[in-house]
C-alpha cells in the first residue's frame, strides 16, 4: 500500500463552501444590523459592529468543527486570531488579514502537491515533471504559474468547474448514504458514463472496490500508484537484464576493486539529496526554502555521514528556537535516562567541561548517535552500553570510547556541504 494516498478533497471543498455560505450570511445580518440599528454606511465605520463582524469572520477559522485545508496549520490559526486582535483595535486591515489566509493557502497547496506527487506519475498527459516538482519548493515561481503548469500535468477539461461543482454537490447530498456513495465514485472514476464502459485498466481496481465493503478510494487509489510503481520498474528491469548479466560476467573482478569506493559515492549522493527534499518546518509545519535552512545540526550530520533517520528542519531561526530544545529532549537526551548523573546527583555542581555532551564512537561509526550529556556520565553507563548495543564486553574508559559531540558535528557538515556556509547556533 502506498505510504502516502489522495485524500477526499471534494469532502474538504463542500466543507468549506458550507462554512463560507454561513459565515457571509452572518455577516451580512450584521450588516443590514448596522445599517438599520446604527445609522452607518460601512459597519468599518461602527465601533460597535465592527467588532462583531470580525468575532464572526475570526470563527470562521478557529472554530471550524469540519476537516478544512487549515485545520491542522496552528501556527497559521494563531497568527491570524492576533492580526484579527489587531483589527479590532485599529492596527490592522482586513485586507491585510484576506492577504495573510491567500498566502497561507498557496503555500497549503504546495504541501498537498508535494506530499502526494502520484498523479504526476499516472497522468496520461506528457508534462516536465522534474520542472514541476522544482516548481513546488520555488517561492519565486507565482501561484498562477503553478496552477498552470498542474493543469498541463493532468490535462484540463473544458468543463472543469462544472463538472468538480455537479459532483461534490451530489457526494454531499449522498453523505448518509454510503452505498449509493459507492455508486457514484464508481461511475465517477472506474467508467465512462458517455460509452457505458469500465475504463481502460479500470478493471482490477473496481473488482476490488466492489468486493470490499471496507475499502475506500483512497486505498484504492494507493494502489494504482504503487502498481504504477512496480510497473516502471519492471518495464526498466526487463530492458536491461541481459546486458546487465553480461556486464557483470566481464566486470565482476573490476566491480570487486571499486566496491568500497561505489558505496562511499553512493553515501554522498544520498547525504547531499537531503537537502532538497525537505521536510516540513518541525515548529509550524510550514514550507522550508532550501537557501535559508536551519536544521538539528546532529540529525543533519548522522544523515550526511550515511546513517538513517529524518531530517529536522525549521523555516525560521524563530521556529528553531521553539522548536528546537524539545526536539532534542524527544531525540537526542541523555542515553543514561532516569540514571543520568544530572538526576542522580542533585547536590553535584556541574562545570562547563563536565557538561559537554559526548557520542559513543562505535555508534558513530555506525552512523547513528548515543548522546550522553557529560563524559562523567558516559563513564557510569558505558560499559552497559558497549555490551548491550555492540556486544562488546570489555571495560573501556569513557575518554577513549566516547568523542566530543562538536567534534563530530561541525567537522561533518563542514565535510559533506564543502559549497555551503555553515553556522553553528546555541
Amino acid at each position: 500500500m502506498a505510504s502516502q494516498v489522495l485524500p477526499e478533497h471534494w469532502s474538504e471543498l463542500n466543507a468549506a463552501r458550507r462554512q463560507r455560505h454561513l459565515c457571509v450570511a452572518d455577516v451580512n445580518k450584521l450588516k443590514s444590523s448596522c445599517v438599520k440599528d446604527c445609522g452607518k454606511k460601512h459597519v468599518a465605520e461602527c465601533n460597535e459592529c465592527y467588532p462583531k463582524v470580525l468575532d464572526r469572520l475570526r470563527k470562521r477559522y478557529s472554530e471550524s468543527q469540519e476537516r478544512e485545508w487549515f485545520s491542522q496549520r496552528r501556527a497559521f490559526l494563531q497568527e491570524l486570531d492576533d492580526m484579527f486582535t489587531d483589527a479590532k483595535d485599529y492596527n490592522g486591515s482586513l485586507q491585510a488579514i484576506e492577504a495573510h489566509i491567500e498566502s497561507e493557502k498557496e503555500a497549503w497547496y504546495r504541501w498537498v502537491l508535494r506530499r502526494h506527487p502520484d498523479f504526476l506519475e499516472v497522468a496520461e498527459h506528457d508534462a516536465p515533471l522534474e520542472e514541476m516538482r522544482g516548481m513546488l519548493g520555488d517561492p519565486d515561481r507565482s501561484r498562477e504559474e503553478l496552477v498552470a503548469m498542474m493543469w498541463q500535468g493532468v490535462g484540463k477539461p473544458d468543463d472543469w468547474s462544472d463538472r468538480v461543482d455537479t459532483f461534490a454537490e451530489k457526494v454531499s447530498a449522498l453523505k448518509d448514504k454510503p452505498e449509493e456513495l459507492k455508486k457514484l465514485y464508481i461511475l465517477e472514476f472506474f467508467k465512462d458514463e458517455k460509452q457505458d464502459r469500465v475504463l481502460d485498466y479500470a478493471q482490477p481496481y473496481l473488482d476490488q472496490y466492489q468486493a470490499s465493503d471496507k475499502m475506500t478510494l483512497e486505498q484504492i487509489v494507493g494502489r494504482i500508484v504503487d502498481d504504477n510503481h512496480r510497473s516502471k520498474s519492471s518495464q526498466s528491469q526487463r530492458d536491461t537484464h541481459a546486458s546487465r548479466l553480461d556486464e557483470l560476467r566481464r566486470a565482476k573482478t573490476a566491480f570487486e576493486q571499486k566496491r568500497k569506493e561505489s558505496k562511499a559515492l553512493l553515501r554522498e549522493a544520498q547525504a547531499k539529496s537531503v537537502l532538497y527534499d525537505l521536510p516540513p518546518c518541525a515548529a509550524c509545519q510550514r514550507t522550508v526554502l532550501r537557501d535559508d535552512i536551519f536544521s538539528c545540526s546532529l540529525c543533519q550530520a548522522i544523515l550526511q555521514m550515511g546513517g538513517n533517520g529524518k531530517l529536522t528542519v525549521y523555516c525560521s531561526e524563530e521556529c528553531y528556537r521553539k522548536g528546537q530544545e524539545e526536539h532534542i529532549g524527544k531525540q537526542h537526551d541523555c542515553s543514561a535516562g532516569e540514571q543520568c548523573v544530572q538526576l542522580t546527583d542533585e547536590d553535584t555542581m556541574m562545570t562547563d567541561n563536565s557538561t559537554q555532551a559526548v557520542l559513543c564512537k562505535k555508534c558513530i561509526d555506525d552512523k547513528r548517535a548515543t548522546v550522553y550529556c557529560s563524559e562523567r556520565c558516559a563513564s557510569e553507563r558505558l560499559a552497559a552500553h558497549l555490551k548491550e548495543a555492540h556486544g562488546s564486553s570489555s571495560v573501556t574508559d569513557a575518554k577513549s570510547a566516547t568523542v566530543p559531540l562538536s567534534e563530530v558535528v561541525g567537522p561533518a557538515l563542514e565535510r559533506e556541504n564543502p559549497t555551503l556556509k555553515i553556522e553553528l547556533l546555541s
